[in-house]
């Protein structure tokens, strides 16, 4: 079991930054959106890239740290944090994950994602590039402790697929992303979507975008519901592609293809996806020079089902290079995107609101950053949004890696000075 020191309450707009680690706690004072906690680990070395992938789900988040060498340089580890009280920020270190077969290169916590008391974590180095997902569950009795319980992999894998590029998960049901896939040529891509039967994760199906072609990376990213599954194709037609599947009583149909309305080559459109309710948030972090966008789809927009561009969003504030778009996230009216080359690489987070200033406007609510911030910490390289709760990674602050938690009990965080 690792211990930790918890951190501090927050106090509305006038919050402390507190470093906690599994050893010791230092405490910095902080103002407006450099408000947060920022978790490290005395376990962590230089280059772990910890804070690479980050996941909330309830009181439970989990942190992944890929070049994490303790099964071999780069074979990578995850780390479950816990918090007690939903209504506090203070969450405490539970445990370290490895893959019980891990090896060097596996990148183990390149991706993560967590529901109720399962934790996937891929590693898509795993077996020559072929990749894999290890599913960890909770356990109810004793310590409440994880267990891996299941390692997932394509029924049909061969290296060089990188099987979990990608990872969604929604009710019991998850969609894997194999950008490297080459059935419609040398990196197509496909989808796997496997669900949860009698405690065991089962093969449902393989999906393909039905113009696939070489080099599209379809399932370069995925995001998945009840009914629809969104997936990425970040180099197809050279500027992206997203592809809507709606799910039927014969499988996932494919009902729709997406390209931006002002798409360019090398935009990567697709790069990240996000989606709540009949919102649909799209990265294109490639877009003028790098500077990187994030387009608003509605379900609804031009038609049912139509999925109609809404927006495109860029910071007043947004420069060449920033790769703003590249990370996303979404909850309730609330959609978070990083920017990790912001300022040399320090990197910021931009929250913005479905009604900021008008009606469906995306409106910026505010602007996060690192407190502690240096030129390449890439502040803003994995987001993750659950209600209030907000995670952050900037794998290589301090060239070890670091995650940083805002909350707001009064919500403050989430409107800017004006509202």
């Amino acid at each position: 079991m690792l211990r930790t020191l918890q951190g501090t309450k927050p106090l509305s707009l006038a919050l402390f930054l507190s470093i906690f680690s599994l050893s010791n706690a230092t405490f910095l004072s902080a103002q407006e959106a450099e408000e947060g906690t920022k978790i490290v680990t005395a376990n962590t070395n230089y280059q772990d890239n910890f804070g690479k992938s980050v996941a909330i789900s309830g009181n439970y988040s989990i942190i992944g740290a890929w070049a994490d060498d303790e099964r071999g340089p780069e074979a990578g580890a995850a780390y479950i944090y816990f918090r007690a009280n939903e209504k506090t920020d203070q969450w405490t270190a539970k445990e370290r994950l490895l893959a019980s077969d891990g090896e060097a290169f596996n990148n183990f916590g390149g991706k993560v994602a967590i529901e109720g008391d399962y934790a996937f974590i891929a590693a898509q180095g795993n077996d020559d590039f072929a990749g894999a997902i290890y599913v960890f569950q909770r356990q109810a009795k004793g310590d409440n402790s994880w267990k891996e319980v299941q390692k997932i992999t394509a029924p049909d894998k061969t290296s060089g697929d990188y099987f979990g590029t990608s990872i969604s998960v929604n009710n019991g049901r998850i969609a894997i992303g194999a950008y490297g896939e080459d059935d419609k040529g040398r990196s197509a891509g496909a989808v796997y979507t496997f669900e949860l039967i009698d405690n065991q994760w089962e093969f449902e199906t393989k999906i393909h975008d039905q113009e696939g072609a070489a080099n599209d990376r379809f399932g370069c990213s995925v995001v998945l519901d009840e009914h629809t599954l969104v997936v990425g194709a970040n180099r197809d037609n050279k500027a992206g592609s997203i592809i809507i599947f709606e799910k039927k009583e014969t499988g996932w149909n494919q009902t729709l293809k997406i390209f931006s309305s002002d798409g360019k080559a090398k935009d990567k459109f697709g790069s990240s996806l996000a989606l709540s309710g009949d919102y649909l948030a799209v990265g294109a972090d490639g877009a003028e020079g790098f500077m990187g966008a994030v387009y608003i789809f509605d379900k609804n927009l031009g038609g049912q089902n139509n999925w109609g561009e809404v927006k495109k969003i860029q910071p007043m504030d947004a420069k060449t290079d920033d790769r703003f778009g590249k990370t996303i996230a979404m909850s309730g009216d609330y959609l978070l995107a990083g920017s990790e080359g912001h300022e040399m690489g320090m990197g910021a987070t931009y929250l913005f609101r479905k009604d900021k200033d008008g009606a469906d406007n995306w409106g910026l609510a505010n602007k996060m950053n690192a407190m502690d911030g240096s030129p390449r910490d890439l502040f803003g390289s994995s987001v993750a949004m659950s209600g209030e709760d907000i995670f952050i990674g900037a794998y290589q602050s301090d060239r070890k890696g670091g995650a940083y938690v805002f909350r707001a009990e009064d919500k403050s965080i989430f409107a800017s000075k004006d509202d």
